[in-house]
């Protein structure tokens, strides 16, 4: 081996040096650019995961079939609660029979005591009449103590009636102006109740197609993020490539350090294998170049598709959302305005169903009280007869006596008119007292209990909806501050490109534009080039290799086992 080929080959051992450093940074830049684009995306992939999680929360609540139930609900009680006027019409009506019923009973009593009264003045004159007349003084005291009994009871029942007056107009005192009250605000509030349960269930369900749109959007973004991820294999392939060229230099360094080689061999195999590395590196940055194209304009893409997105989930949030919050709470609030008129209605109710059982109590007293009186009356009917019985004997000195207690005894004929009147009125005072209890309520039990539920599920409706809400809203701006602002700088081949053409340039730089001679070479080239071949895992990388090496590789390759999703994330991830 002549000199001059020494220094050659010494001159060109050296750059080639230099050309597996270079080798080595491109391969290290790559392999961390592509990890923290990687690292990037991800993030990117896991903020669209949750927006889409949030969003499908939000469907369901919106979706949700216990709130539809709910406003269905309501909308049947707004019909009961439009009954409540009606209803309480007919109370302060019978209210005011039972009152009518009770005060004509005062009179009754007050002609009872006018009665009594008279009765006591005529057996007092009989007793005068008749004090000469042995026995009758007795007799005559004996009809006054009935009297004087009977004055008893039906003072006593004047007492109770008494009471029961004040019950009734307590009952009644200001019903004239709750009705008129219920019947101004009731139609308000049933109007505003069935217009605002329209227009949220409308809202929602424009909210919920909104979502799906968004949602829709989210996922055809999440799904190029996806494919980006796994299109980034470009960046693991392309390291792997950087280490075959790599190994080439190395594989022909062992060659070489063998010494079976003279200088002259050595020179023109190294030169081969010169040619062979500035052949794969210009495919490589070919290669590398194109796929990051592809990628890059996936991600650019990225921009208008995360645009869109935020635009539509801007008109979601920031509109139907707001409308259909507003929507819930005003919802809630007439419910709460509903419930105050309801308990006043169903207070007023109460009311009138005690009344009306304490009123039956009080009639089934004041009967047996009436019924003591009817014997009163008896007893003084039946004295009175044997008085006259026994005056009709006295001749001349009982006539007196007589015409005395035939006054006592239609006195107490009227008496028992007055207590037949009494029966009479309080058997309607007992039916329309009955009667109030059946107008109390509206069907189906107490409306407050009823929009008392409907508004604890309205209320956890929309608690619900504004924890999705606010969920949806931290992801929407993590999106926009995460997509915007880093998915930009992803420009790999910017950054890669060049380190890649400068490497295949330093690589041009070593070998002569002719080919090498390979006469003699044969074993050589076997050998090593069987050694080369066996670490490559493309078929471009081959056939490039059969262009120096011939028909050196023996065996196909291996074919690498197909990955799932998940595994070619992890790949293009190193």
């Amino acid at each position: 081996m002549s000199g001059t080929a020494s220094a050659v080959r010494v001159e060109r051992q050296t750059t080639g040096t230099e050309l597996v450093s270079r080798l080595e940074g491109a391969r290290s830049r790559i392999e961390q650019r592509f990890l923290d684009g990687g690292v990037v995306l991800l993030a990117v992939l896991d903020v669209l995961n949750r927006m889409v999680a949030s969003l499908e929360n939000l469907s369901r609540s919106l979706d949700d079939e216990t709130a539809q139930a709910t406003i269905g609900r309501l909308v049947a009680t707004v019909d009961q609660l439009t009954a409540l006027p009606a209803i309480e019409e007919t109370r302060q009506q019978r209210l005011a029979s039972v009152s009518v019923t009770e005060k004509s009973l005062g009179t009754h009593i007050a002609d009872m005591q006018e009665t009594l009264r008279y009765l006591r003045t005529f057996a007092t004159t009989a007793k005068i009449t008749g004090a000469a007349i042995p026995d009758f003084s007795g007799f005559a005291e004996e009809i006054l103590e009935r009297i004087q009994f009977g004055r008893k009871e039906v003072d006593a029942l004047g007492a109770k009636i008494g009471t029961l007056s004040g019950v009734i107009d307590a009952a009644s005192l200001g019903g004239g102006e709750a009705l008129e009250r219920f019947r101004r605000s009731v139609p308000d509030i049933a109007t505003n109740l069935s217009r605002n349960a329209a227009d949220l269930t409308s809202q929602r369900k424009h909210l919920s197609q909104l979502a799906g749109k968004v949602g829709s959007s989210a996922r055809l973004v999440q799904t190029k993020v996806a494919t980006t991820l796994s299109a980034m294999q470009i960046g693991d392939i392309t390291r792997q490539r950087i280490e075959h060229c790599q190994s080439a230099f190395a594989f022909l360094d062992e060659h070489l350090a063998a010494g079976t080689l003279d200088g002259d061999a050595a020179g023109r195999l190294t030169a081969l294998v010169h040619h062979l590395v500035r052949d794969q590196l210009v495919a490589i940055t070919s290669d590398f170049g194109r796929e990051c194209k592809t990628v890059i304009g996936t991600i650019r893409s990225f921009g208008t598709d995360i645009d869109g997105l935020m635009a539509l989930y801007g008109d979601m949030a920031a509109t139907d959302g707001q409308s259909a919050d507003r929507a819930m709470r005003t919802l809630e609030a007439d419910i709460d305005a509903a419930r105050a008129v309801v308990r006043d209605i169903e207070q007023a109710a109460g009311k009138a169903n005690a009344l009306g059982s304490s009123t039956v109590e009080t009639v089934r007293e004041l009967l047996k009280g009436v019924k003591t009186i009817q014997l009163v009356r008896t007893d003084i009917h039946y004295m009175a007869l044997n008085t006259n019985l026994r005056c009709s004997k006295l001749g001349e000195e009982g006539r007196a006596i007589n015409v005395v207690t035939a006054e006592l005894r239609t006195f107490s004929a009227q008496l028992d008119e007055t207590a037949e009147r009494i029966l009479v009125a309080l058997q309607s005072l007992e039916g329309d007292a009955g009667k109030l209890g059946e107008a109390g309520n509206a069907a189906g039990g107490s409306l407050d209990i009823h929009l008392e539920e409907v508004l604890d599920h309205i209320r956890r409706a929309g608690d619900r909806m504004e924890e999705d809400m606010a969920a949806l809203r931290d992801c929407g701006a993590d999106v926009s501050a995460k997509a915007g602002r880093t998915i930009a700088g992803l420009d790999f081949n910017a950054e890669l490109g060049d380190v890649l053409a400068d490497c295949a340039a330093s690589a041009g730089d070593l070998i002569d534009h002719e080919m090498p001679d390979t006469a003699g070479l044969e074993e050589a080239m076997a050998d090593l080039g069987s050694r080369i071949a066996r670490v490559y895992t493309m078929a471009s990388e081959r056939e490039i290799h059969a262009r120096y090496f011939g028909g050196t590789l023996e065996a196909a390759p291996v074919q690498p086992a197909a990955m799932s999703d998940d595994d070619l994330f992890d790949d293009a991830l190193f």
